[in-house]
C-alpha cells in the first residue's frame, strides 16, 4: 500500500507540473477504495492533454540556430590529441618536428605524371586556409573530443590536379610514414574538402595535434585523419571503397544541444 501510495504521488505531482508548464487542465485523479489515488489508465490522456495545449497556443514564434565560429586553442588541442593521440587514432609519430614545409609526399598510381614534391613547394601555389572540425566518431554531445581550428594545408584535389589522375580511378589511399594505409573513395575526399594540413592555427602542428602533416576532412571522424602523410596512391578498383559509415561513426559536429527554450 505504501508502495502505491507513493507511485500516486509522484504521477500527480508530475500531472501537476504538467498542467503548469503547458495550461493543460489537471487530469482528473480519483481515489480507489483505500482511498489512494490511482494514476490514469495510460498516458494517452496525458499526450493528447499537452497536444490540444499546443494547438490552442496561438502566435508562437521563435529561432534556432548555430555556427562553428569559436576555435579552439592549440593549448587545448595538444592537451587533448598529444595525451591521447594512440587511444583515440592508433598513430605511432613524433610529436616534434623540425619543419613540415620541407616533408615530401609523393602522388603515383592512376595517374598521367607520377611526382614527388614538398610540401613547402605544394603549398606555393596551391595552399588554403578554412576553420576544419576534428572529432572522434563515438563523441557524445557535450563530449571533450572535439576541436575547430583554422586549418592551413594544401588541397587534396590540388595536389591530384597536378598529376594528372586518368579515368575510371575511383580510389585513394593515404600511406602515412609508420606504413598506415587509409583508403577512401576519391569522391568522397574530394567531396569532403580534404587538405593535407601543416599549420593549425597558424603554427606548426607540433603545437597542437603533433607531426609532420594530417589529412583532415568536412564531416568525418577523427580516425580517418591519416598523419605523415608520404604517399597518396590513385586507383581504379573494380568496386569503390566503403564509405565511411555515416549511421556508426559520424562525429557529433557540431558539439551542440539544446541548452534553454521559452516562448515569446
Amino acid at each position: 500500500m505504501r508502495a502505491k501510495t507513493r507511485a500516486a504521488a509522484g504521477v500527480a505531482a508530475s500531472l501537476t507540473m504538467v498542467a503548469s508548464m503547458t495550461a493543460v487542465p489537471a487530469l482528473a485523479v480519483a481515489p480507489d477504495a483505500d482511498g489512494a489515488a490511482e494514476a490514469p489508465a495510460s498516458c494517452e490522456a496525458v499526450q493528447s492533454g499537452v497536444a490540444a495545449a499546443a494547438v490552442k497556443v496561438a502566435d508562437v514564434q521563435g529561432a534556432f540556430a548555430w555556427d562553428q565560429s569559436a576555435i579552439t586553442p592549440n593549448e587545448t588541442i595538444r592537451s587533448l590529441f598529444q595525451k591521447t593521440v594512440k587511444a583515440l587514432c592508433g598513430a605511432q609519430i613524433p610529436v616534434t618536428v623540425e619543419n613540415p614545409l620541407n616533408w615530401e609526399i609523393t602522388v603515383s598510381g592512376a595517374v598521367d605524371e607520377a611526382y614527388t614534391a614538398s610540401v613547402g613547394e605544394l603549398a606555393e601555389d596551391d595552399a588554403v586556409q578554412r576553420p576544419m572540425t576534428c572529432t572522434c566518431g563515438g563523441n557524445p554531445a557535450g563530449g571533450k573530443a572535439i576541436v575547430t581550428a583554422e586549418v592551413k594545408g594544401v588541397p587534396v584535389e590540388a595536389m591530384l590536379a597536378r598529376a594528372g589522375v586518368q579515368p575510371g580511378a575511383n580510389a585513394v589511399t593515404f600511406v602515412s610514414s609508420d606504413g598506415a594505409r587509409t583508403v577512401l573513395p576519391l569522391g568522397y575526399v574530394i567531396g569532403r574538402h580534404g587538405v593535407i594540413s601543416y599549420e593549425i592555427n597558424e603554427e606548426d602542428l607540433s603545437a597542437s595535434v603533433g607531426g609532420n602533416n594530417q589529412l583532415w576532412l568536412a564531416r568525418t571522424p577523427a580516425n580517418y585523419f591519416a598523419r605523415d602523410v608520404v604517399e597518396i596512391v590513385v586507383s581504379a578498383e573494380e568496386e569503390a571503397p566503403a564509405v565511411p559509415d555515416e549511421e556508426a561513426a559520424h562525429p557529433n559536429s557540431p558539439n551542440a544541444g539544446v541548452l534553454a527554450g521559452g516562448q515569446e
